[in-house]
C-alpha cells in the first residue's frame, strides 16, 4: 500500500488564501458578466422593439466601457448599474 507523506492534516491551512482570492475574483467577474449581459439584452430591446439603433449602440459601448472599468477598479457591477438603469428607462420611454 502506498504511503502518502504529503497528505494535508486538519490543522494545515495549505493554500486556502489563494483559493479564497480566486473565488472572490471569479465571483466579481461573474457579477460583471451578468450585469453586462443584462445591459446587452436591454440594448436589444431598445434596438429591436423600439427601433432606436443608435441609442442601443451608444448604450452597448457605454456598458462595455463601464464593465471594463468596473473590473479594473474593483467596483464590479456597480459601475455597470447606472448604464442599465438608463437603458431600462430608454426602453420604457422611447417609442
Amino acid at each position: 500500500m502506498a504511503t502518502n507523506h504529503d497528505a494535508a492534516t486538519a490543522g494545515d491551512a495549505g493554500d486556502l488564501a489563494q483559493h479564497e482570492s480566486t473565488y472572490v475574483a471569479f465571483i466579481g467577474l461573474t457579477e460583471i458578466a451578468i450585469s453586462h449581459l443584462l445591459c446587452t439584452v436591454l440594448c436589444l430591446v431598445v434596438w429591436g422593439l423600439e427601433g432606436h439603433g443608435f441609442v442601443a449602440l451608444i448604450g452597448f459601448i457605454l456598458a462595455s466601457v463601464a464593465a471594463a472599468l468596473g473590473g479594473a477598479t474593483g467596483l464590479g457591477w456597480r459601475a455597470v448599474a447606472p448604464i442599465g438603469v438608463l437603458l431600462g428607462l430608454a426602453a420604457i420611454v422611447l417609442k
